[in-house]
């Protein structure tokens, strides 16, 4: 049901659209760059036109093949795929409603540069609610047996004993080489943008994209893998930051595979909708996979080699088990 509710979310901007291209005239003409605060290009308003309705009914072929076909597009994916495409249908209409309006007001040579960003925050707000309808969708004890391994499944323990703390510090050259390179090229690129003349809302956005990219790069550069009575953490050793946590009651099962970073979706912090995966290096190597309850894998990749990576899920898998055990003794 709430599949279906996000897919016609993500839908409805074709018909909003249609509503308000019969309610509004579409102008001869709208802008389409600005050097500075002006605008110093334009577009014909019916080619604009064309071009936004072809990416709402993109967007809501999309939304119904995703909304449908249950079989094709998993849970975790459907929720992504519908997001996005929320993001871009609502995004496109919005785009057209501001720049009708502002030509409408202003003229086509009087838009400010800034109208159109509006557009940027509408697209996201249509992606977070579209993202909301959706929900989590939390596997079924059978089906989440079937996506854990049975030698990798927690088993309750009935008489608790003391967990002894695990911990095992990664690095990763790549990711510093990465961080660095990015600050630096954005910085670049920020100087060349002011020295142009350009807008400062483009040398903003230059700015904290590469301020962004590159932070995060040099924050998972080199972390802190730790494994307690409470669960599964990783700690950031740039900064005093914790960048993920699994408590030990969400845990599902723990094992010890070798990371292929072709199938992890590459090196460094891989977040896809199903599963997310920190791999140090291009040649991957051993690592920790946990399973979450929520259907969800986690993959770390253990740079002191397997022995050390099998401690750990040890210790993860003795702390989870003793949490199913204090329940089912409840």
């Amino acid at each position: 049901m709430r599949r279906m509710l996000a897919g016609l979310w993500a839908m409805l901007p074709l018909a909003v659209l249609l509503v308000a291209v019969t309610a509004l005239p579409t102008p001869q003409r709208v802008p389409s760059h600005w050097s500075g605060r002006l605008p110093d290009d334009f577009v014909g308003g019916a080619g604009f036109l064309s071009g936004v309705l072809a990416t709402t009914v993109v967007c809501t072929v999309v939304a119904a093949l995703t909304a449908i076909a249950r079989r094709v597009v998993p849970p975790s994916w459907c929720r992504w795929v519908l997001a996005v495409v929320a993001a871009v249908g609502w995004g496109a209409v919005a785009l057209w409603g501001v720049t009708v309006w502002r030509v409408g007001i202003d003229g086509p040579e009087q838009v400010r540069e800034w109208w159109p960003l509006l557009a940027l925050a509408a697209a996201g707000l249509a992606g977070l609610v579209g993202y909301a309808l959706h929900g989590r969708q939390v596997p079924s004890e059978e089906e989440l047996e079937d996506l854990v391994p049975e030698q990798a499944r927690v088993r309750p323990v009935r008489e608790p004993r003391p967990v002894e703390p695990w911990s095992s510090d990664v690095s990763s050259r790549t990711l510093q080489v990465l961080g660095v390179g990015l600050v630096v090229v954005f910085v670049v690129v920020g100087v060349v943008v002011w020295w142009t003349g350009e807008s400062l809302a483009v040398l903003l956005v230059v700015l904290l994209t590469g301020a962004g990219a590159g932070g995060l790069a040099l924050l998972w550069s080199a972390v802190r893998v730790e494994v307690d009575a409470t669960g599964l953490r990783v700690r950031s050793r740039v900064l005093p930051w914790g960048v993920i946590r699994v408590p030990a009651e969400r845990v599902a099962g723990a094992d010890v595979q070798q990371l292929d970073p072709m199938r992890w979706g590459g090196v460094g912090l891989r977040a896809l909708p199903d599963r997310t995966a920190y791999i140090v290096g291009p040649g991957g190597g051993p690592g920790i996979v946990v399973y979450q309850r929520d259907g969800r894998r986690l993959a770390l990749q253990i740079t002191e080699g397997d022995a050390a990576a099998r401690a750990g899920a040890a210790t993860l898998l003795q702390a989870a088990g003793q949490r199913v055990g204090e329940g089912s003794l409840s």
